[in-house]
């Protein structure tokens, strides 16, 4: 009789995990001869259990990687249990060990793949860096590795063909590589798609392949797709074979809630998909019996049997269907006349677009859709995409545009040779507000702000928004009657000169009289813009008579060996704090004498040190000819009040060129130290996020470097592990936000979500009302968390 899910029910569920199950595999035998099984999970553990008559109970939890668990192998013939993670290293355990053997690091982002090598003590890794490798430890624990270089893109999927003594790997460049132990590519297989996710050695020489086009696809032994097997409305993360049920059956799951069955010979399907009350199966194996284990989105572990025996009681059972008949109904949910599970999951956005202002919709785990605009080289958020009349274009009366509805769409000429661009526009909207978006939106000048909100107000029906009745005549903005000409006309435009409360700068305006202003394409769906932040926020109040006192006061205790200054010096140095300081080599050098004076005394020097430095020309002289990075940096392990001044010292430095090189360039010490402070005052937590936050911004404006934007996650994560300040609260969320639409975005997104406490946090700041001064912090909150 041939093989089918069909005979397949619940067997039991292990719980335990308090996040998605990413992986699942078989781990080692037990005494008794049954099969243990391996469970990895976002909650940063992996779980042994073991058989326990029809059940399986936690025998181990292993907690050893910073981030989330991708990958588990077991290698049998060393007995060894491999885990991979998100934060970029692999962990090797004895079966029965509770701390890693070995860590193995070197990959520069996350391995999402593991198989055991070709010889004893070696296996092999696929990583998000693009690249694999193929470790091998010698009996003394010497590590040494091949990288098999070649991919485009992340490396997703690799596995070994010990017959053939090659290894295949897969990639989110849609490509199939075969290598030899040397890392010398030897086959390239084209076929997919999109993103290959799993790759797997069949008998004679074949593979057998899945991805995220919902496809698994059969190559025989010269390369050729000669079957190709559909089922799957979604993405296929993982395959497993069911050898217990013959060597031409294999299973697979995947983001369409589903377990499937096949014959990879006759390409069929064995019987009718297992749903899961989950949206993402992620990881399926088979364990020696038959019975076939998945790890899903739910955070749960299942355990199917085809042995009636090994079913679980009617009880259980009618559970289950309960949760999955819940599962149905909410894959049946449609926005706009498409449904969700038909949409793609977070990991479409780790694709480059193919055109700038392409938009992308995606279901993320919390069952909501969000539309993302590939502009600058970047997934950026657009906001939720909802089916507001609950109808469709034909009976509500609603225009649909990138999953929204609106009242109006219209169609907008900007160039002779550039198609229309889309405007959509709803009667509740502000119309200049509307207006600002899409010039955002689409990199326009700012200069037409008046003549797109014109349009809008004189093209669209009168409504809430609107400030008079429209005529009925369409005019396009720009081709309307004439093309416009920019300065030619419509000059007049808002402006604003909002001062940061908490540094003394001038806070971001979109509108300029006199040029066109920096865009951020990236805006919030309540309209309110928290991220991208683009320009660099700098401390500059000072009551420059109190320093000076202070500065006398102390001067008084010091003797002259001690560094005790004439009043002139002091009066010299006080020059730098002007808000324009001039370039006087003679206050300089005098700055530099009291930098010398004891830590105790230094913190009104270090005051006027960081008004100074926000002066290139000034920076670039104090640090080139008196090092003073080298005594502010150690402050930052000295008193409360040190910390503060050396903080804004370095939050300032930022504003140019010249400091951020400098900054740059000790970056991991500085970090250190920065991360390493754990309380202190308002002022101090409000200058640690604001240093943070500059430092994002440089990644923002320039093209983003992974290790950098690691280390400063890690540091705003520590933070707001402490932090209780509302502001310094606000400017780590901003922080987090720019970073997730930089190039490594998602491995911030990772990085942070790893963290149960920062995550509590922000969910709490975002539900909780605050008063109108930090409102912006519910506003900020929502927007980040729309990201996750």
């Amino acid at each position: 009789m041939e093989p089918s899910l069909d005979n397949y029910k619940l067997s039991c569920e292990l719980l335990g995990h308090s996040m998605d199950v990413r992986a699942v595999a078989v781990g080692p035998p037990t005494p008794e001869g049954g099969q243990t099984i391996l469970s990895g999970s976002r909650d940063k553990s992996t779980k042994v259990w073991k058989p326990h008559g029809n059940e399986y109970v936690e025998s181990l939890t292993l907690q050893d990687h910073k981030n989330f668990i991708s990958y588990i192998c077991f290698l049998e013939s060393e007995q060894w249990i491999c885990t991979s993670s998100n934060d970029a290293t692999i962990c090797i355990y004895k079966h029965d060990g509770f701390v890693p053997l070995l860590t193995l690091k070197g990959h520069e982002s996350t391995v999402c793949a593991l198989s055991a090598g070709l010889e004893p003590r070696s296996l092999i890794s696929g990583s998000w860096d693009k690249t694999a490798r193929v470790w091998t430890i010698s009996e003394a624990g010497d590590v040494s590795f091949v990288a098999l270089e070649g991919h485009e893109a992340a490396v997703w999927a690799v596995a070994t063909l010990k017959e053939q003594r090659k290894y295949v790997t897969g990639g989110a460049d849609k490509n199939i590589y075969y290598w030899n132990a040397k890392g010398e590519k030897l086959r390239l297989l084209k076929g997919h798609t999109d993103c290959v996710r799993g790759v797997m050695g069949l008998d004679a020489n074949t593979l057998l392949s899945c991805g995220n086009d919902a496809v698994l696809r059969f190559w025989n032994e010269d390369g050729e797709c000669v079957r190709e097997m559909n089922g799957h409305t979604n993405y296929i993360y993982s395959m497993a074979h069911n050898k217990a049920l013959g060597d031409q059956v294999v299973v697979s799951s995947g983001e369409d809630s589903t377990l499937r069955m096949w014959n990879v010979i006759t390409g069929e399907e064995l019987g009718a998909p297992i749903i899961h009350p989950g949206i993402s199966v992620w990881s399926v194996t088979c364990l020696n019996n038959g019975d076939i284990v998945t790890g899903c989105s739910d955070g749960v572990v299942r355990v199917f049997s085809h042995v009636p025996a090994r079913q679980a009681s009617e009880a259980v059972l009618k559970a289950f269907d309960l949760e999955v008949a819940t599962r149905k109904s909410q894959i049946n949910e449609e926005i706009g006349g498409i449904k969700k599970t038909d949409l793609p999951g977070p990991e479409a956005l780790l694709s480059n677009g193919t055109r700038e202002g392409q938009t992308k919709m995606v279901r993320h785990a919390d069952g909501s859709v969000k539309c993302y605009s590939w502009t600058l080289g970047n997934w950026n958020l657009v906001g939720d995409v909802s089916g507001a009349s609950g109808g469709t274009q034909a009976n509500s009366g609603k225009k649909l545009h990138e999953g929204k509805e609106y009242d109006f769409v219209f169609s907008v000429d900007i160039s002779d040779t550039e198609p229309p661009i889309k405007l959509p526009y709803n009667r509740s909207e502000d119309p200049w507000q509307a207006a600002q978006t899409f010039i955002h939106r689409h990199n326009l000048p700012q200069a037409y702000l008046d003549q797109v909100a014109n349009f809008i107000i004189k093209n669209a029906e009168g409504g809430p928004g609107l400030m008079e009745q429209a005529p009925t005549g369409y005019q396009d903005p720009f081709t309307g009657g004439s093309r416009y000409v920019p300065g030619s006309s419509h000059t007049n435009m808002r402006s604003g000169g909002n001062l940061d409360p908490f540094t003394g700068a001038s806070s971001y305006s979109t509108a300029s009289s006199n040029a066109q202003s920096q865009v951020d394409v990236n805006f919030v769906r309540s309209g309110d813009k928290h991220f991208p932040v683009s320009n660099y926020r700098t401390f500059d109040t000072c009551d420059a008579k109190k320093v000076l006192e202070k500065m006398m006061e102390f001067n008084g205790k010091l003797s002259l060996p001690d560094g005790k200054v004439g009043e002139e010096v002091l009066l010299a140095v006080i020059k730098l704090t002007d808000q324009s300081p001039e370039l006087d080599l003679t206050s300089l050098e005098a700055l530099a004498i009291l930098l010398k004076w004891p830590a105790s005394m230094q913190f009104p020097v270090l005051d006027i040190v960081r008004l100074a430095v926000r002066n290139e020309a000034i920076f670039s002289v104090l640090n080139n000819s008196h090092n003073f990075l080298a005594t502010v940096i150690p402050q930052l392990s000295g008193s409360g009040a040190n910390q503060l001044m050396a903080v804004r010292c370095l939050a300032n430095s930022m504003s140019h060129a010249t400091g951020r090189q400098h900054v740059m360039s000790r970056l991991a010490e500085i970090i250190e130290l920065v991360g390493a402070i754990k309380t202190g005052s308002a002022n101090l937590q409000i200058a640690v996020a604001t240093f943070y936050l500059n430092l994002t911004i440089s990644q923002t404006l320039n093209a983003a470097k992974s290790e950098v934007c690691h280390m400063v996650t890690s540091g705003v994560v520590e933070l707001l592990k402490w932090t209780m300040d509302l502001e310094a609260c606000y400017r780590s969320m901003q922080a987090i936000g720019n970073l997730t639409t930089t190039s490594c975005g998602q491995e911030t997104i990772a990085q942070v979500v790893s963290v149960d406490y920062v995550m509590d946090k922000l969910r709490k700041l975002t539900s909780t009302p605050q008063d109108k001064n930090f409102s912006k912090v519910n506003s900020v909150g929502q927007a980040l968390l729309a990201v996750f």
